[in-house]
């Protein structure tokens, strides 16, 4: 490589190390990249508009969003439907370990929609008229990934998909019986 590249590489290091897309450059990142992700990351910016190749966007260009504990244990978080685009905002939901969540939604958009909701193997359903909010409480209090979705027409198969990450660790009696597994080694 010309040492004027290195040399302008070398510069952008420190702009780049208080940027959330720095952390793509990590080592133990990068070797993770292999051709199937490689052409997921590049196929992402060809997705935000409908009806093109790929319908809609997917869920994860909805960001990710933390939800907090209030002073009465609740978790909470605000969700916005983005106007025109038929994605959530946040998409992915970061629950620190299990217990209630409180979701406030809202929808700024110009079409109808809905919010549908796991709860410890139940569904709650909260409807989300045009330029309307509203508040559901949900229950999941085993660690693992839980999927949310517009059910309205096909805003889902469209992009309007969420995930909610519970955070922990499984309690013995309910994790699966497998021997260790191999770990990659750090260097």
């Amino acid at each position: 490589m010309p040492r004027s590249v290195l040399l302008r590489l070398g510069l952008m290091l420190p702009l780049l190390s208080g940027c959330e897309y720095a952390g793509l450059l990590r080592p133990s990142v990068i070797e993770q990249l292999d051709p199937p992700v490689a052409r997921l990351v590049n196929e992402l910016p060809n997705v935000d508009r409908p009806n093109e190749g790929i319908v809609a966007r997917l869920y994860a260009t909805g960001g990710l969003g933390h939800a907090e504990p209030g002073p009465d244990g609740v978790m909470r978080i605000e969700v916005w439907a983005v106007k025109g685009q038929l994605i959530w905002r946040p998409a992915i939901i970061s629950m620190p370990h299990g217990g209630e969540l409180e979701l406030i939604f809202h929808n700024p958009d110009d079409l109808h929609h809905a919010a549908l909701m796991p709860s410890n193997g139940d569904r709650q359903v909260l409807q989300l008229p045009i330029h309307a909010s509203g508040a559901v409480r949900i229950r999941l209090d085993q660690p693992g990934y839980h999927w949310f979705g517009c059910p309205v027409g096909n805003h889902a198969g469209r992009g309007m998909l969420g995930l909610i990450l519970v955070k922990g660790e499984v309690p013995p009696d309910a994790r699966l019986d497998r021997p260790p597994q191999p770990q990659p080694k750090e260097e």
